[in-house]
């Protein structure tokens, strides 16, 4: 196990906080029936996005998620219990994010040791997969008509080998208490008893409908006639609450040997996929030393490579150390924003440039995060201008890389926050990549579509093939794809203070900086520096994005400054829990981003 905080002294209510995100056979029922909770079980659910709780919190994008983390941290379990319950609770309820089918990271403190651990449980490619292979996927939009989806998003060579059910075993072995079969409780009661589908979901639902309906899972939810998924309707789903039955009971060998496991290569076969059994088989979940750097008098600890989000965030904390030092006056938010776009060109363009899976190549991390190169492109901002994304671009000397290739925006993921009374830690984000992954369910779960994570090389007839491409990041047997998933837990001294994680593409890292910066480095509350209006930048294209909700007059000068802006709905989904220690004792300030419609739980 990875440690980086010597042993000391410490009160022993240092709260735990966890972010994580997640999403054949009998088929959900829709009925008109309203879904109501035993009376066993009063509900620990806040009544808005924000609530400060004394004992333990959680914080996700699905207010069932969290009942069901607080109904486990209630129950005695520890933060992995609970960010593992509430995983498989968005499975449930935000399937088109997350799920048993897809894959994700998570980063736990352990209060006891002061140990730091990451685990690695992305998806990963089939033996037979290669550049060649996947080159000649044709990308396009979204389904949203009834014909056969033509994009990679509906193909079978998408499909990575499922990493979630091995990273919920794993967690648990390490650092849960109470079992399986007990974590799995609230999630197989949602699936039976059902859920009212949120705006989010009936949405993305009307987004995808012509995916949905070439699949019998989707074709439940959708029925004929219907533009997607009804706002007035509680959703069931018995085949999914029979696998996380048998999940509870067996453990996570039913998803990679077995009849579940024929069925998922089956699937993706039908689709044109190239995952075997011997895929599932082989299987693992990675442990990963964390990325750790201090950053505006805190010690900042987040995800390493395959992930570049952790790396991107870190290298723009540096810059804007220098550029928007804090401690005075809070700067006019046209200036944070400013300097917030320019600090993202440099290390967008280093992640689409440097990044694969380490497994695989070396990233040179260290190097890209050396001083003597951080100051020489800090030396490069101008407060008054924007500079083309290019300035920024500081090629390694001793690296051959070609030209950095474009990174794809993304979208979906779930990520959960959870605070237990034992003062351990987590930060766990899931995701099946694009809402619904592959287009293709089994057992009641969607599978993902990871493997568009990869860079797309030329290729005659693909969109892609006039774009610059880097050969770190393409496809090849039993990689993982780059990831932009930020999973983070930010420490003063030796405590833990703020947790927090998102969801969104590369847009996550982003939101998951502007949201920790706007609490550590303004103080703001966590619920205000979440919810406030958020920019996006990403090197290539040029253009920066403001959501909608943004002053006019902040946009106005950031165009003055030579930003080309457009609007964007929102940025991201951000989650996240403020740890506050005073003389009365620990109060935990949750928050869940009212983008998704979210909402904390606790006591």
């Amino acid at each position: 196990m990875k440690t980086f905080f010597a042993s000391s002294s410490s009160p022993s209510w240092i709260t735990l906080a966890l972010c994580l995100a997640g999403c054949g056979s009998a088929r959900p029922v829709a009925t008109n029936r309203t879904a109501t909770p035993p009376a066993s079980q009063p509900s620990l659910l806040a009544p808005q996005h924000a609530a400060t709780y004394r004992r333990f919190a959680v914080a996700t994008d699905h207010p069932e998620a969290s009942s069901a983390g607080a109904e486990i941290l209630a129950a005695g379990g520890t933060a992995a219990d609970a960010a593992a319950a509430a995983m498989l609770a968005l499975g449930v309820a935000s399937p088109a994010s997350s799920g048993l089918g897809g894959g994700g990271f998570a980063l736990y403190y352990r209060a006891s040791d002061r140990s730091v651990t990451f685990l690695d449980f992305r998806e990963s490619a089939p033996a037979a997969m290669s550049a060649g292979l996947i080159a000649p996927m044709v990308m396009g939009p979204p389904v949203t008509d009834g014909g056969a989806p033509p994009t990679s998003r509906a193909m079978g060579l998408t499909v990575g080998v499922p990493g979630e059910p091995r990273g919920i075993e794993e967690l648990l072995r390490r650092f849960g208490t109470i079992g399986l079969a007990r974590v799995v409780a609230p999630a197989v009661r949602l699936a039976e008893q059902g859920f009212t589908p949120s705006e989010h979901l009936a949405g993305l639902s009307q987004r995808f409908v012509g995916a949905l309906r070439h699949d019998p899972l989707g074709r439940t939810w959708v029925p004929d006639g219907a533009d997607g998924i009804r706002a007035n309707v509680t959703l069931r789903n018995p085949a999914l609450a029979q696998t996380l039955r048998s999940f509870g009971a067996n453990g996570a060998g039913i998803f990679y040997e077995g009849p579940l496991a024929d069925d998922i290569v089956r699937t993706a076969g039908r689709i044109g996929g190239v995952l075997t059994a011997d895929d599932l088989r082989r299987y693992r979940v990675t442990e990963r030393a964390p990325l750790v750097g201090n950053r505006y008098g805190h010690r900042w600890v987040t995800a390493p490579p395959e992930s570049a989000g952790g790396y991107t965030m870190m290298a723009s904390l540096a810059l804007l150390e220098r550029w928007l030092p804090g401690g005075g006056a809070a700067p006019a938010e046209a200036d944070v924003l400013h300097a917030m776009a320019e600090s993202w060109r440099g290390p967008f363009l280093d992640r689409a440039r440097y990044f694969g899976d380490p497994d695989f190549v070396s990233v040179p991390v260290d190097a890209l995060l050396d001083p003597a190169r951080i100051a020489t492109r800090a030396a490069l901002f101008d407060p008054a201008r924007a500079r083309p994304s290019r300035d920024y671009d500081l090629p390694l000397p001793d690296r051959a890389a070609g030209p950095p290739a474009p990174v794809p925006p993304g979208t979906g993921t779930s990520h959960v926050c959870v605070v237990d009374a034992e003062g351990n830690v987590a930060s766990v984000t899931t995701t099946i990549n694009i809402p619904f992954g592959a287009g293709v369910s089994v057992g009641g779960f969607w599978l993902n579509d990871e493997l568009d994570d990869f860079t797309i090389p030329p290729a005659p007839g693909n969109p892609a093939a006039q774009l610059p491409s880097s050969a770190l990041n393409q496809a090849a047997p039993n990689r993982r794809p780059v990831s932009t998933m930020t999973p983070t837990i930010v420490f003063q001294g030796d405590d833990p203070v703020l947790v927090i994680g998102g969801s969104g593409g590369t847009r996550i890292v982003t939101s998951v900086e502007q949201a920790a910066w706007r609490a550590i480095v303004l103080r703001a509350p966590v619920a205000e520096a979440v919810a406030h209006p958020r920019i996006h930048q990403a090197a290539q294209p040029e253009g920066l994005s403001a959501e909608a909700a943004t002053a006019e007059a902040v946009v106005a000068a950031l165009r003055a400054r030579g930003h080309q802006t457009d609007s964007l709905r929102y940025g991201a989904v951000v989650q996240a829990i403020r740890i506050a220690r005073g003389a009365d004792g620990v109060s935990l300030e949750a928050a869940s981003d009212p983008r998704k419609g979210g909402r904390p739980a606790g006591r």
